[in-house]
């Protein structure tokens, strides 16, 4: 209700001018009605000119009740309603804000990096538990131990878009966590995409990234399963204020799920 008593204070002029322009039409009226009544001839006509002059004072008094109306709710009630609007329109205290979600991706949690030398320095090594022999059994043939993938980090052309791991031609299967250095003076972004095929130079698509520069970190982290076995590209660009880049780096992985 309090915000109907402002919107009429603030709409008075125009409620007033209205009426006005509604009053000069009918004060041209009854100008018109009385010279017919002067000159009407037949009973009828005279009385047709009686109703005019009465509707006309009707809407006369309408427009002065319109008019006091208007003139008491926005001099009277307006001032006496205005703190009440102003807090409904500004609650105290205020609505916490809600942020709108967006489809910025953020940097996966960071994962320690793990090493062949440090996986073999975490292994057990207790000695070996002497049995005796009952009988004399043939010894079975010493199984080969596996050998250990060579992993080289990829060279790249900028240290400011590195990549660390995977390294050049790794096998890889299910959750990859691509590890890196994305920095620049001028810091807008990064971004980490993949292309089918080795050392890729077109046909890129977005996969992750991230607003804020990571340095020897978890850059994105991925399901492989949605690439698909094979050998893929993966390439890290990362971008200035002004809208550029320095070379980006690309290393190849062999995806096998």
């Amino acid at each position: 209700m309090g915000i109907i008593i402002q919107y009429v204070a603030t709409y008075a002029p125009w409620i007033y001018a209205t009426c006005g322009l509604v009053a000069l039409y009918h004060i041209y009226k009854i100008w018109l009605v009385r010279s017919e009544r002067r000159q009407a001839v037949f009973s009828l006509e005279r009385e047709k000119a009686i109703r005019d002059t009465y509707s006309i004072f009707a809407v006369a008094m309408i427009l002065l009740l319109a008019m006091g109306l208007t003139y008491f709710v926005s001099t009277t009630l307006a001032t006496a309603v205005e703190p009440l609007v102003a807090e409904a329109r500004a609650p105290t205290p205020p609505l916490p804000f809600v942020p709108t979600p967006t489809n910025t991706p953020l940097p996966a949690t960071p994962t320690p990096t793990i090493t062949p030398e440090a996986i073999a320095d975490a292994a057990p090594t207790e000695p070996p538990v002497e049995e005796i022999a009952l009988f004399e059994e043939t010894p079975e043939p010493p199984t080969p131990e596996p050998v250990a993938q060579v992993v080289q980090a990829p060279a790249c052309p900028d240290d400011r878009s590195a990549f660390i791991r995977p390294g050049n031609n790794e096998s890889v299967r299910g959750v990859l966590n691509v590890i890196g250095t994305a920095t620049h003076e001028q810091f807008q972004y990064y971004k980490v995409e993949f292309a089918p095929g080795a050392d890729a130079t077109e046909g890129y698509v977005y996969i992750a990234g991230g607003n804020g520069p990571v340095v020897n970190n978890v850059l994105a982290s991925f399901d492989t399963n949605a690439l698909g076995n094979g050998v893929w590209t993966l390439r890290l660009v990362v971008v200035d204020q002004t809208g550029n880049f320095p070379p980006p780096c690309r290393v190849t992985i062999n995806v096998a799920n």
